[in-house]
């Protein structure tokens, strides 16, 4: 009989804040593929639980490669720079 699938984790973690909407990454298993969201807090606290997530905390600034430090940027930090 064929073990049973282990849950994937959930993950979340909170890039920012902009004009009282947070901004954060989502994803499955890991944060290397994620994808970004942004919703008011009410609804953020609301996908969170509903999605039964844990919160990251680490920085993306603590990459342990150079490369992954160059792949690390998001859509959202090259619009804060315009």
């Amino acid at each position: 009989m064929a073990a049973a699938a282990a849950p994937l984790r959930k993950l979340v973690r909170v890039t920012g804040e902009r004009n009282g909407i947070i901004e954060f990454e989502y994803g499955v298993g890991d944060l290397s593929l994620a994808i970004e969201l942004m919703l008011p807090p009410a609804a953020f606290e609301d996908f969170c639980r509903t999605n039964a997530v844990e919160i990251v905390t680490e920085k993306r600034a603590e990459a342990i490669s150079e490369e992954e430090r160059a792949m690390g940027w998001l859509p959202s930090d090259v619009q804060r720079r315009i």
